[in-house]
């Protein structure tokens, strides 16, 4: 038995990478029949591979993941939860296991679906069913109060974040929430619990791998919008039915990652008012430095040797008066959320229609290079072990983009990676955001691709691909080019 664990996209390369989990081993013949039948669902362009791990479930490694889990995600009842309270059972294809608790842990493990949260984590984990249930063992002397999570928001939440104060909080199920609400384009790059408040979008119902229902409300504070998982119990069903689209709410519960991307789990949820005259506050950054301290702008001079003896093209109307800054990034890998970390930046500004300044530097990710993407990029641990951290770079960087409108192939890799990682500095990227990749589909509709490489071949742009200065320096390149045949941004 096996099933997909993860896929990971990039559109730089065009690679799709499935990676699966089993239970047994997989041989050749039977991996290359997978990546055939996967080549006919994924768009030519893409190269696919496949990766096959073996995870076999036996009853040690699944206490240790529930011990494991419990620890993580329900903090306030693990100290009652030890390893030796765990059963486990293997029936056939399916794993069942029980946990032993004090009746007032079992309240709390049953009011906020702990065996059915757990069997989500595992089946994502192994591959094999798995049902669960908890054991009420009688009363003990556990305290009931440490139970409840009554952690003041201003502990588990960054100071950056903004929040309001919503009126007419109305308990729906979980415990009471206090009238305090985070800015939903705050829960972007950050984890922990939170409030968040808004008008609900829509609500869908799904079914797990398990056979469970639950369900995933999408809320709209004006600010963004965050969809929430709710999984059920007794309490909940009873009033699932109750929400409709359009009612006002207030949720709390826990923001992670997950492969990757943002999971947001509803503990609690209230009915509340939404402030009438929401006033959104500006979020505050650190000022733009006065000078730069480590990398220093050094101009661009333009010029080829056939445009020796040409006219110069004129500016397009809508590029003047305009400042860009065109920006690719080299990493250790795709997923910043997981520790993925910057190695090179490249940035080119674009004054008026012209290019004008660069901003490049090397960065030292703190972290091991691997082979593979040495051999993409040509950058190893040995070339960045004396060169800035991130956080040193960053002040100048956020200098040379301040008042510009930041360009990238593939904006959202390169720009999202960004802003996460200076998500704690106090230097707050609020730039317009230009997509070269959109921008060459509609000036180009009929490419193979549109890949960097690929979009620039068709302009003659020539470039060492995979290295930040030459690729920021290609796409600033596209994007003239392409405004000057769109007449427009």
């Amino acid at each position: 038995m096996a099933k997909r664990s993860e896929v990971g996209i990039d559109k730089k390369t065009d690679v799709a990478v499935f990676r699966f989990i089993c239970n047994k081993a997989v041989n050749k013949d039977d991996e290359e029949r997978v990546k055939e039948v996967l080549k006919e669902v994924v768009p030519p362009r893409f190269t696919v591979c496949v990766e096959f791990k073996k995870v076999v479930a036996d009853s040690d490694l699944v206490k240790k993941s529930i011990d494991e889990f419990i620890k993580s995600e329900f903090m306030s009842v693990s100290p009652y939860i030890r390893k030796n309270c765990i059963n486990v059972d293997f029936v056939e294809e399916t794993c069942n296991f029980s946990i032993d608790c004090d009746e007032d842990v079992y309240r709390y493990a049953e009011a906020n679906g702990v065996a059915d949260r757990i069997c989500e984590y595992l089946e994502e984990k192994f591959c094999i069913e798995f049902s669960g249930s908890m054991n009420c063992v009688g009363k003990t002397d556990a305290d009931i109060s440490i139970l409840k999570d009554d952690t003041p928001i201003d502990v588990v939440r960054s100071e950056t974040l903004r929040t309001y104060e919503v009126k007419d909080v109305v308990r729906l199920w979980g415990d009471e929430i206090d009238g305090e609400a985070v800015y939903i384009e705050d829960a972007r790059n950050v984890e922990g619990v939170f409030s968040f408040a808004g008008k609900i979008n829509s609500i869908n119902e799904r079914v797990a791998k398990s056979g469970k229902t639950y369900y995933v409300v999408e809320i709209d504070d004006t600010t963004g919008k965050i969809s929430g998982k709710i999984f059920m119990n007794k309490e909940k069903l009873s009033k699932i039915q109750k929400l409709q689209v359009g009612s006002s709410i207030l949720v709390r519960g826990e923001l992670e990652t997950f492969n990757g991307a943002p999971s947001f789990k509803i503990k609690d949820l209230s009915y509340c008012e939404f402030p009438e005259n929401f006033v959104y506050r500006e979020k505050e950054s650190k000022p733009v430095p006065a000078e730069y301290k480590l990398v220093f702008p050094e101009p661009i001079v333009e010029y080829s040797q056939a445009g020796l003896f040409e006219e110069e093209r004129p500016v397009p109307e809508c590029l003047l008066g305009r400042t860009f800054v065109v920006v690719d990034i080299e990493t250790t890998g795709i997923k910043y959320f997981q520790g993925d970390k910057i190695t090179e930046i490249g940035a080119v500004k674009i004054v008026d229609g012209k290019i004008t300044e660069k901003f490049q530097t090397l960065i030292n990710p703190e972290v091991p290079i691997s082979d593979e993407i040495t051999a993409l990029t040509g950058i190893d641990d040995k070339m960045v072990k004396d060169m800035p951290v991130f956080a040193d770079v960053l002040p100048d960087f956020y200098k040379f983009c301040y008042g510009s409108a930041i360009v990238a192939h593939n904006l959202e890799f390169d720009y999202q990676f960004i802003k996460y990682m200076a998500k704690d500095s106090g230097y707050d990227f609020k730039n317009e955001g230009i997509d070269t990749w959109p921008m060459a589909i509609s000036v180009l509709p009929r490419q193979k691709n549109y890949k960097l490489n690929t979009v620039c071949d068709y302009f003659g742009i020539k470039f060492e691909h995979h290295r930040a200065m030459s690729d920021a320096h290609a796409t600033a390149k596209l994007f003239l080019e392409m405004v000057n045949i769109k007449k427009s941004v």
